[in-house]
């Protein structure tokens, strides 16, 4: 709560599958520091003629990448997040979903809300055969994927404006999910209706 709003903010609101690429191999973590090497050995290659390695270049050099890495993964491959803004003083409900690209912003007026829904969603891994090739290599590595490639079971939050839906929250546990819904259903019914 914040003065006459309520303000709901998650990063868990896709009611999508996961990548291919197992969250535990390749994650944002890695991507920043794969994207601030490339950088460094970049810059490398460009000052090779010009440089000469020396401790403090390679401390520098070090530095750099810690910055960047840090850089690249506040700013680019960031959570997406959304946030839910309920104004009961404007009788606004505005959904904001940030991503690393682009952002979007919708704004609804409260009278537009004909439900907030609870559900569920069934995701399918889409390429088995991938999922079998990958599992197959991970196990010749003696390495086990949990949950790689299974069926994912997921319960969604749904604002229905009518003709337009917002999924405003998933997750894996339905309690979650309950609790999410109950509490924005009160919270509706004790300041709009």
């Amino acid at each position: 709560m914040k003065g006459n709003e309520l303000v709901f903010r998650t990063a868990s609101f896709s009611a999508e599958g996961r990548s291919m690429l197992h969250g535990g191999i390749y994650n944002r973590e890695l991507s920043a520091s794969l994207a601030a090497g490339a950088v460094i050995v970049v810059s490398g290659l460009l000052l090779a003629g010009h440089l000469k390695i020396t401790a403090p270049v390679f401390v520098a050099f070090v530095i750099l990448f810690g910055a960047l890495f840090v850089m690249f993964r506040i700013y680019v491959f960031r959570e997406p997040s959304l946030e839910a803004v309920f104004d009961k003083g404007k009788g606004i409900i505005t959904v904001s979903r940030r991503r690393a690209v682009r952002s979007l912003v919708r704004s609804y007026a409260t009278g537009e809300l004909s439900g907030i829904k609870l559900g569920h969603v069934t995701v399918q891994p889409q390429n088995i055969d991938g999922v079998e090739f990958v599992e197959k290599i991970a196990l010749q590595h003696g390495t086990v994927i949990p949950g790689f490639g299974k069926r994912e079971d997921l319960f969604v939050v749904t604002l229905d404006f009518g003709g337009d839906k917002a999924v405003i929250f998933s997750s894996r546990e339905r309690q979650e999910a309950e609790a999410v819904s109950s509490g924005l259903k009160k919270y509706m019914d004790s300041h709009y209706r």
